[in-house]
């Protein structure tokens, strides 16, 4: 494929979805396109985000009452979810700070509402996941000249980069939002023979630089792990394989040796800081959700209330650090949800990651459909630092890459 096929076949796709977004009546058209600016509205804030992602959710449910459609609910891992919800609330109801924890709880929903409307509604053309493909990839590009920009002008801050939000998180966006078009572009840059695939390496070491300058370690790993991960799963030529890790990894040192910083807070501290000892952060923030589970072992101290109750139940103990979240989803649900919801949310977490991994097995010649069950297992991998598992900003990127992840599955299915 040439520089003049690969025009073409872009012009195709949105040639394509446009064919299928006219066909549709206007309000199923406005909503349509207003999916797929999802990508954009990130690049924005927070809440133009939550805005965009809760507003798909609700016009999906919405629709399922005008039409009595619930047919939908029958899947495995939709009642899963709905499961672990209704648990959430119960804890809430019984926890020390009900008006709170209810409040952050009961809107929670509003994340796997997008998973359900991408997978059922508006994610069920393939065009349509095309075009929004397309979109990611537009958004990471946009996002990488951003940091590249920050980086250059006014330099990293404390080791961070914070353009164009204002906070220390842009890397979440490419790690979170942008993580099903990463893994389709590195499985494409290690297995495609044409000279599409040099354009898939081209972008996906662009986007890792961007990562690694963003300072953000785990966001950066998770990204590297999931590419390598999703190269192997979609029929790899090994020789291009070893060539594409080799020239990422070169490249990232590249920058560690070119900016000794930045080196030094990606290898040396981050091996300091691993929780391998007491003194060690994320061993002191973990600490916390222990204190909190054995305060309530069955039903937890609820959902979010560990932001408000750390610092009185674990007053007493000097090897914790309360943080507003104790950094891993499964301490924090065990802690928060007790070990009910811990049972409850890994069965949820597990359909999720089995019903995008039935995809893989059923069409692996796929790259959507063979690499999408690497986005929930990565997001979900247990030995990880995590942000919020209930938190605002994290749940908008990352339901927004499962519910694109859940939708091509139902895809493969269906074919």
């Amino acid at each position: 494929m040439n520089a003049g096929s690969i025009r073409g076949w872009f012009g195709q796709q949105i040639a394509g979805a446009q064919a299928t977004v006219s066909a549709q009546g206007w309000p199923r058209r406005a909503i349509t396109v207003f999916y797929l600016l999802g990508p954009f509205f990130m690049l924005i804030e927070r809440s133009p985000a939550d805005a965009w992602l809760s507003l798909c959710g609700l016009a999906f449910i919405g629709r399922s009452i005008y039409r009595k459609d619930w047919g939908w609910t029958r899947h495995f891992w939709v009642r899963a979810v709905f499961v672990f919800w209704l648990w959430c609330l119960i804890s809430a109801a019984l926890s020390t700070l009900p008006g709170y924890s209810l409040g952050e709880a009961a809107v929670w929903i509003r994340f796997p509402l997008f998973a359900f409307a991408s997978a059922f509604w508006l994610g069920r053309d393939p065009r349509i996941l095309m075009l929004m493909l397309i979109s990611m990839g537009a958004g990471m590009l946009i996002m990488s000249g951003i940091l590249f920009a920050e980086f250059t002008i006014i330099g990293q801050r404390g080791g961070r980069l914070s353009w164009p939000y204002g906070d220390l998180t842009p890397g979440n966006y490419l790690a979170k939002a942008g993580l099903p078009l990463f893994c389709v572009l590195v499985a494409l840059a290690v297995s495609a023979r044409t000279k599409i695939a040099g354009l898939a390496a081209l972008v996906s070491l662009i986007t890792i630089i961007a990562s690694v300058l963003t300072g953000e370690r785990i966001n950066f790993i998770l990204r590297a792990m999931a590419g390598m991960l999703a190269g192997l799963v979609h029929k790899p030529i090994w020789s291009r394989y070893a060539l594409l890790v080799s020239v990422e990894v070169v490249a990232v040192f590249g920058v560690f040796l070119l900016k000794p910083a930045i080196g030094n807070r990606f290898v040396t501290t981050f091996i300091e800081q691993l929780p391998v000892h007491e003194a060690s952060p994320y061993k002191r923030v973990w600490n916390g959700a222990i204190d909190a589970f054995y305060t309530s072992p069955v039903i937890g101290i609820g959902p979010d209330n560990y932001r408000l109750l750390c610092p009185t139940i674990s007053a007493d103990n000097p090897d914790v650090a309360c943080h507003t979240h104790p950094h891993n989803y499964y301490l924090q649900i065990l802690g928060e949800t007790g070990l009910i919801g811990l049972v409850l949310a890994t069965v949820m977490i597990a359909s999720i990651i089995w019903t995008c991994f039935k995809a893989n097995l059923a069409r692996r010649g796929d790259v959507l459909a063979a690499t999408c069950f690497v986005v929930p297992f990565g997001f979900f991998f247990p030995i990880q630092s995590t942000a919020d598992f209930f938190g605002q900003w994290n749940n908008t990127f990352m339901w927004s890459s499962i519910a694109f992840a859940l939708a091509v599955a139902h895809q493969a299915r269906q074919k």
